[in-house]
């Protein structure tokens, strides 16, 4: 991709700081500026982040205006997920890059949950619209993405377990995310069934088998995770109102099959 179509995509986002942003931000940078060498080169450090990219000045310099962007989308307080690019697009490592950064700059436990379950939902994403196109090494990239993603998203959900037992976050408030974990985890399923026979009408078995046992993993760990911090909390993860209403209506239709079957009885 040549240099005006990298400005046309990079156009598309018109993010406006706050003031409190602002003054956040430059907060931030002076918490991280420090003295100590063993918090300087903490991987967690942005600038010890941005040093890796020095070697190569295009990815300096793209690298650097993404950056800015995600950090004024942060500033909104806009979690991004960007769906510009797929594993094997020249932006995908610009995406990635942005999520990187964001990252450094979300302290808050529940919102790092929140951010990982939005990229996880990227990533499965990618991976569908990769399973439309007839390209077996890309399609094994992404499906290498989510798994990498699944494993970073059950980091963030033991941290908020950890800092419950703690007692510095609250049990209502990992609930909330644990329910969108739940909704989420259920369409990923679906998806990726989906996306598994996609693949095997196409004959690619491999990724076919290879997704099958990231989705088990995925829906294996996630379940485990709902289930313990049900087990103890002593609290009911509930369903969302729609899906409760769609187990409602199908309890009704069999009721009502089974009383015309009786009846004709």
């Amino acid at each position: 991709m040549d240099e005006e179509k990298l400005i046309e995509q990079l156009k598309r986002f018109k993010p406006i700081p706050r003031k409190s942003w602002q003054e956040a931000t430059l907060s931030s940078f002076r918490n991280l500026v420090t003295t100590e060498h063993k918090i300087r080169n903490s991987q967690m450090n942005i600038f010890n982040f941005l040093n890796i990219f020095i070697v190569n000045p295009k990815i300096k310099i793209t690298l650097a205006v993404v950056t800015v962007i995600a950090l004024l989308i942060a500033g909104g307080g806009t979690v991004y997920a960007s769906d510009s690019a797929n594993p094997g697009d020249f932006l995908y490592s610009v995406d990635k890059a942005a999520e990187s950064v964001q990252r450094t700059f979300i302290s808050d436990s529940v919102a790092r949950s929140e951010f990982e379950i939005a990229v996880m939902n990227e990533r499965v994403l990618e991976l569908s619209k990769l399973s439309e196109e007839n390209n077996s090494d890309t399609v094994s990239r992404s499906i290498s993405e989510v798994e990498v993603q699944q494993l970073r998203l059950r980091e963030r959900l033991q941290e908020m377990d950890q800092l419950r037992i703690e007692n510095k976050l609250q049990t209502q408030e990992q609930q909330k995310v644990m329910e969108k974990l739940q909704e989420i985890t259920r369409e990923h399923e679906e998806t990726i069934n989906q996306i598994q026979t996609k693949l095997k009408s196409k004959g690619d078995f491999s990724n076919s088998e290879n997704l099958m046992e990231v989705k088990n993993k995925y829906s294996e760990e996630m379940g485990n995770q709902i289930q313990n911090f049900e087990t103890e909390t002593g609290v009911q993860v509930r369903e969302n109102e729609q899906e409760q209403n769609e187990g409602d209506t199908q309890n009704q239709e069999q009721n009502q099959n089974q009383n015309q079957n009786s009846g004709g009885n």
